[in-house]
């Protein structure tokens, strides 16, 4: 867990107020907004379409938004708030998030995150075909994003970097999951340090497995 050495700070210079930008860890008031963190990561719109409601969740999500604020709630998930870094502006909102977490319990965690999906919504994948996405041994870098109105910023990189500097201080090596079609994405991995190893098989879909040493 992201836990310690958050005093990142930024200064975007795109913004004519040069408006400062700082990491802290999450805390449970911050559900919510993590909810539309993991449903993002998890190939959602949800962000933009909150951005374009003037900050209300549209109604053909608040179903899932539920849901994954529960799971994040709990404190034995891999969603759960207390894997997660929180990057806000000057004024003390949240504009991004990254959720990360050693591997150790990973498959224990797994089971409890997706049992409290299952019990309430049909899967669209078969979990027990998944691969696993971390190991013991791995700091997981799992779930990224950055409200619309913040992207291209340099966000997204201080926060991947701070778990970089995690899975460093824990002497593992950071892992994370890249789409193959996503190549925006993967630059910005290889930037960091982050190699692809090779494919892997999540959520129905192929995944890089991208590791930094």
């Amino acid at each position: 867990m992201m836990r310690s050495n958050l005093n990142y700070t930024i200064c975007n210079i795109l913004n004519p107020m040069k408006q400062t930008i700082t990491l802290r860890k999450a805390t449970a008031a911050d559900a919510s907004f993590l909810a539309m963190v993991v449903s993002e990561a998890l190939d959602s719109d949800v962000m933009e379409c909150y951005e374009a409601a003037n900050g209300v969740i549209p109604a053909d999500r608040r179903q899932l938004m539920a849901v994954l604020e529960s799971v994040i709630l709990h404190p034995d998930t891999l969603y759960t708030w207390r894997h997660a870094t929180i990057a806000q502006n000057a004024g003390g909102e949240a504009i991004g998030a990254l959720v990360a977490y050693e591997g150790d319990d990973y498959m224990q965690r797994r089971d409890t995150t997706f049992s409290m999906f299952s019990s309430v919504m049909p899967l669209q994948f078969d979990v027990d075909a998944m691969d696993a996405e971390t190991v013991a041994g791995e700091y997981y870098l799992d779930s990224l994003a950055v409200l619309p109105s913040y992207r291209g910023r340099g966000v997204a990189r201080m926060l991947l970097q701070s778990g970089i500097d995690t899975a460093h201080r824990l002497n593992r090596p950071a892992i994370l999951a890249c789409a193959p079609n996503n190549v925006n994405a993967k630059r910005l991995y290889e930037s960091l340090g982050f190699r692809a190893t090779g494919m892997y098989s999540l959520f129905g879909h192929p995944y890089w497995r991208m590791v930094c040493q």
